[in-house]
């Protein structure tokens, strides 16, 4: 069985405790399942760290009025013959798009989608070959009307570093685009990644299931017994006990299985709601010929110290036969599941029924809905807009335009459907009899927010329309929200401050519901900078910014500073000068020692160059604890490759990179030369190979691990090179390893990269000529993917005419055409060098809500690598938070799970003798 990030006897250990700490909750219950231990995928891994920074948002054709007059509008901009449906600044992700309009205005031959990122092309043509699968995604990633059930939808991730727009030839009569902006807002999963955890069938690895003759309102089965996280849960019971059925977490109220297994049952037909289908999370299967149905999840179930998962009986009710397993994962500290269940009737008034509502720290990950009753033959209840608002904000981030809109739907749907992220599981209508001019009916509906789950730092409110204005009736509405929260992020103060300069009066209402009231509100307008002394709390770790503002007028933009530190950019695409009064928000980290004791950080909105001028009613700036900073410790050091001894050394191995084939092997490539350092003769890369499984069991080996391929070199000089330097090799798209590296050339500030590409690991053959030159002997290059984003990080100073030591990124989306160079990190004046010498061999990994940046810094020590930690990939303070005994440090994690998996950094040098692997401890 897959021990995930444990080793074999850790699994054991695990189990064993898991086993003797449900034992010991059970006094009394006739019987508890014994527990498997398996892994959670890192998709799913993802959404169990809190990601503060990020905002999720959406742009929509929504009424700007409040009502129902949803449709497209002069909206964000034009573009010659194309309007402009997005434009963000700063980080950020596309996480959706959604577009439907009648399916003859939808298949019109002059229409174009043209989706730039970062100043490049990443789609342009025909809307019907984007979400038909004819471009360069494939459903699920993209679907289209059929598929959709009356809409076109894609989940392929757009990543930006600084501009993203999505330009459109035509009308798109409704669309919306979910996306989030802010630090770290870029990362996620791949499409490559994102398309295998939606197709996977990842019911055929729940473990094997245990038997309980009967279950009882008062003898509930329990699960599993905290602390432990549930990976998965896979029941049998009979079929006519589904709306008998209860889960219960913790002391959380109990929730209909039907609901929480992703099948929102009807419950009134003779299947008692059984249907068949499998999304990401959740599955279902109609009953056996013994009479017998199927639920699973592989919803990650957060247990802490003595909490309970555990299945119960309704009042008065005995189920028999009951068969159940679950998974279980390692316990996840400060993280639990909220399951919010609701049974409601519409208010019959203008305005949202509340379907989740919290005010912690959380990430919403689902929202299972049955919408049941009605009048006769009328569906318009489906005209109804979610409003989901977060951080106590009047004005929603996102706001959409129909209930079916926002399950991917369009038109009331074509009928019952599943998707692997939202469907339409069962459409009934009730008495269809005479042309349904009687009949009410049924929807069953999912929305999963994996690949874009909605955060919220200090609460959320998610509400759903009864109909256009939120006043149908009569309607009952079942739901269930499934969210994420996290206790160590706690609101510790505030400081609220008023907008200066000269102000204008405005009266307006929130774009929001209908039952909004006008309001009577100044408001400064203009282009400059706005100071605010930060008087934040000792122990603040994070402060939230929320701007009050009118959005009358568009775009308005503004780069946000923290003692002269950039921290983000706020952005606003989209006017409304029917309701203008609107907020927004930026997460900024603060560092250790930055507040208290009379310090006093100050923070400046500079929109000197907005191009609309920037709007002001006032600043909320909220302050929150967190975890503390990591305190890293590294583990004894193992040779895994020898070079002191190979025939005709002493050799030595610097700048390198490691990874992993597909049938398991593994293979080293990096600088190698005969001893003493000479780096100006260093003119070709070593090839080693190892066998799997990778960096556990090299730690228990007594003798290196890698030896020598037949070939020995990956990569050799050629004529117009005067060195080659740090080969860095990562996965592309199509399977093959790509290799970027440093050329010497004659001028220190005309550094070259190239690529080579291989399809085995073993025979490489370069591609192209020379991808970009950078000043200051830019070298040591790194590739990294977010989304279809590929990033490149190396070592470079600032300017030529400031020097100081820094990392460098440029992004591309074909590895070809490179954007201009930007600073991820730049360290201070002491460390000007003309070779950046402070900041060599950057790597930058993210773990748990966290991009890590680690470099060298001979100057200070041959050995001395320091790491940073940053929100955002692309932005990270000149403060380290540790430093490692290491030199030209490069990091793999077990199983490839930099995730949860357990993480080793390999490390070598000139005269070390080989290469050397450690483990790192406290991340």
């Amino acid at each position: 069985m897959n021990a995930g990030c444990l080793d074999g006897r850790g699994a054991r250990a695990l189990l064993d405790h898991l086993v003797s700490s449900a034992a010991r909750h059970l006094l009394g219950a006739s019987l508890a399942i014994a527990p498997g231990v398996a892994s959670i995928t890192p998709v799913l891994e993802d959404l169990l760290s809190f990601h503060p920074g990020w905002m999720t948002r959406s742009v929509t054709t929504h009424d700007p009025a409040g009502g129902n007059d949803d449709g497209y509008r002069p909206g964000v901009a034009i573009e010659g013959e194309h309007r402009v449906l997005f434009h963000g600044r700063g980080e950020g992700r596309i996480a959706r798009i959604w577009m439907t309009a009648p399916r003859a205005e939808l298949e019109r031959p002059d229409q174009e989608i043209w989706i730039e990122i970062d100043g490049h092309t990443a789609f342009r043509g025909s809307p019907g070959d984007f979400f038909g699968g004819r471009g360069p995604w494939r459903s699920p990633l993209v679907l289209d009307v059929d598929a959709s059930s009356g809409a076109y939808t894609s989940y392929v991730p757009f990543a930006w570093s600084s501009e993203a727009k999505v330009l459109f030839r035509g009308v798109p009569i409704y669309y919306q685009i979910t996306y989030r902006e802010g630090p770290g807002a870029a990362s996620g999963p791949t499409p490559e990644e994102l398309s295998r955890f939606m197709t996977e069938d990842w019911t055929a690895t729940l473990p094997a299931r245990s038997r309980r003759e009967s279950l009882s309102a008062s003898a509930p089965l329990v699960l599993a017994t905290g602390p432990a996280t549930v990976s998965g849960v896979d029941v049998h019971i009979p079929a006519g006990s589904l709306n008998d059925l209860s889960v219960r977490i913790g002391g959380q109220p109990p929730i209909p299985a039907s609901f929480f297994f992703g099948l929102a049952s009807a419950g009134t037909d003779a299947d008692g709601g059984w249907t068949t289908f499998r999304s990401a999370l959740h599955a279902a299967w109609t009953p056996d010929a013994a009479g017998a149905g199927r639920l699973a999840t592989r919803l990650p179930i957060p247990l802490a110290e003595g909490e309970v998962l555990s299945l119960e009986a309704a009042p008065g009710q005995e189920i028999a036969g009951v068969e159940a397993a679950v998974g279980l994962a390692p316990a996840r500290r400060g993280v639990r599941l909220i399951a919010q269940y609701r049974d409601q009737m519409a208010p019959g008034r203008e305005t949202t029924m509340p379907l989740f509502e919290s005010d912690e720290p959380l990430q919403l990950v689902a929202l299972l809905e049955e919408i049941s009753g009605g009048r006769p033959n009328d569906r318009t209840y489906l005209e109804g807009d979610e409003m989901i608002r977060t951080d106590g904000m009047s004005h929603p981030l996102q706001i959409g335009t129909g209930t079916e809109d926002y399950f991917n739907g369009g038109f009331y749907f074509l009928g019952a459907h599943h998707n692997p992220f939202s469907g339409l599981l069962r459409f009934l209508v009730v008495d269809p009899e005479d042309g349904w001019r009687n009949a009410t009916f049924v929807h069953s509906l999912y929305r999963l927010h994996v690949a874009d789950p909605i955060v919220s730092r200090s609460g959320l409110r998610f509400g759903i329309e009864a109909g256009p204005t939120g006043a149908y009736t009569p309607l009952r509405v079942r739901s269930l929200g499934l969210s994420y929260a996290f206790s160590e992020y706690q609101v510790i103060g505030e400081q609220e401050v008023r907008a200066a300069g000269r102000r204008r009066l405005v009266h307006s209402a929130v774009d929001a519901e209908r039952l909004e009231r006008r309001r009577r509100s100044w408001s400064s307008e203009g282009r400059g900078i706005t100071r605010i002394e930060v008087a934040c709390p000792s122990d603040a770790r994070g402060l939230l910014l929320l701007r009050a503002y009118s959005a009358a007028n568009a775009p308005q933009t503004a780069r946000v500073r923290l003692d002269g530190r950039e921290v983000g950019v706020l952005h606003e695409m989209q006017a409304n000068p029917v309701r203008s009064l609107a907020e927004d928000a930026l997460w900024i980290d603060l560092l250790p020692e930055q507040c208290g004791a009379g310090r006093r950080p100050v923070l400046e909105i500079d929109a000197t160059h907005s191009p609309a001028p920037w709007s002001e009613r006032g600043y909320t700036l909220r302050f929150f604890s967190g975890p503390p900073t990591p305190q890293l410790t590294q583990g004894p050091a193992v040779e895994i490759f020898d070079s002191e001894n190979i025939p005709g050394g002493p050799f030595y191995v610097n700048d390198h990179s490691m990874i992993q084939l597909a049938d398991g092997r593994w293979i080293l490539t990096g600088i190698f030369n005969p001893e003493p350092y000479r780096p100006d003769t260093e003119r070709e890369f070593v090839l080693a190979t190892a066998p799997g499984p990778g960096p556990v069991s090299w730690m228990e080996s007594v003798s290196p691990s890698l030896t020598l391929a037949p070939a020995h070199f990956s990569i050799r000089a050629l004529s117009d090179e005067r060195w080659i330097w740090a080969p860095h090799m990562v996965h592309d798209r199509d399977g093959s390893l790509v290799m970027i590296f440093h050329v010497g050339t004659h001028d220190p500030d005309r550094s070259g990269f190239r690529i080579a590409r291989s399809r085995d690991g073993f025979t490489w053959g370069r591609e192209g000529g020379t991808l970009f030159e950078d000043i200051c002997v830019a070298r040591d290059p790194m590739l990294a993917r977010l989304g279809d984003l590929w990033v490149v990080y190396y070592t470079r100073c600032a300017s030529i005419a400031s020097p100081r030591s820094g990392v460098a990124y440029r992004t591309s989306l074909d590895l070809f055409h490179w954007s201009p160079p930007a600073m991820a990190l730049t360290l201070g004046p002491e460390t000007a060098m003309r070779n950046s010498g402070y900041t060599e061999s950057p790597f930058v990994f993210e773990r748990k809500g966290w991009f890590y940046l680690t470099i060298t810094s001979y100057p200070v020590d041959y050995d001395a690598t320091f790491v940073y930690r940053s929100r955002s990939p692309f932005a990270f303070a000149p403060h380290p938070v540790a430093r490692l005994r290491a030199h030209a440090a490069e990091w793999i994690a077990e199983g490839g799970d930099f995730e949860a998996g357990r993480l080793f950094f390999t490390h070598a040098g000139a005269g070390k003798g080989g290469v050397f692997l450690q483990e790192l401890f406290g991340l």
